[in-house]
């Protein structure tokens, strides 16, 4: 671990110390966390594990089934900071959405997110949880649900969970096959952003795709060209 993820670990720990203490005050809170600290290393590795493996580890097995379920709690806490239907219309907004969305998952998805044409999400879709023969989603789906949900651009995005940054030749294969597809109905692909712990990777910025190949999906599309701007564009 980098200096940055061993002060939130520690940070992690301490909070799950406090509550065990809080719990059980008359017991040594700390010598628990200690043990999940010497056999996981860190604490989203602790905390990933299912209650089982906490609980053959000498916790009982209230506390046990609590802390497994600390990630998918702080995901919603931190998913509570955007309201039902945020504002995406730059990259930036949309990086902290799709942080938030992944934060802690050990599972690759497969997000579409549609937009409204003033870059409001006006609906959120799983295309896919894991992958099937390789293929990260279906071409079909992804249009089916496009068109359905009237959208005016969409945004593709997965997460790594292996933390690599880097996106793989299946990732950037599958981002031009969606610009064709999107193309051929008039609904512009934003971008594909991959999430790897903290970081947001937009494959558009990093020009793993080129920008012409973006731009000329609909070259009169004001959220297509705002999308890298500071400053997103209308709604203000």
């Amino acid at each position: 671990m980098n200096s940055s993820s061993e002060v939130r670990s520690e940070r992690a720990f301490g909070a799950a110390e406090a509550l065990l203490a809080h719990l059980h005050p008359r017991e040594d809170a700390g010598a628990a966390v200690q043990t999940l600290r010497e056999h996981f290393g860190s604490a989203d590795a602790a905390f990933r594990a299912d209650a089982h493996a906490l609980e053959s580890l000498g916790l009982r097995a209230d506390d046990a089934l609590l802390l497994s379920r600390l990630t998918e709690l702080s995901r919603r806490v931190q998913g509570m900071r955007f309201e039902r239907h945020p504002r995406l219309a730059r990259l930036r907004e949309a990086s902290d959405y799709l942080v938030a969305l992944y934060h802690g998952l050990q599972v690759e998805r497969f997000y579409l997110l549609c937009l409204d044409a003033r870059g409001r999400l006006r609906e959120r879709i799983l295309l896919q949880e894991g992958t099937s023969d390789g293929a990260l989603f279906s071409l079909r789906r992804m249009l089916a649900e496009t068109l359905r949900a009237g959208a005016d651009a969409v945004i593709i995005s997965h997460n790594h969970p292996g933390l690599t940054l880097r996106p793989s030749r299946d990732d950037l294969a599958c981002t031009l096959e969606a610009i064709r597809a999107l193309t051929a109905v008039g609904v512009p692909l934003l971008d594909h952003v991959i999430v790897a712990g903290r970081q947001a990777v937009s494959l558009r910025l990093n020009g793993f795709i080129p920008a012409d190949q973006w731009l000329a999906q609909r070259p009169e599309h004001r959220l297509l060209y705002g999308w890298l701007e500071e400053d997103s564009p209308g709604d203000a």
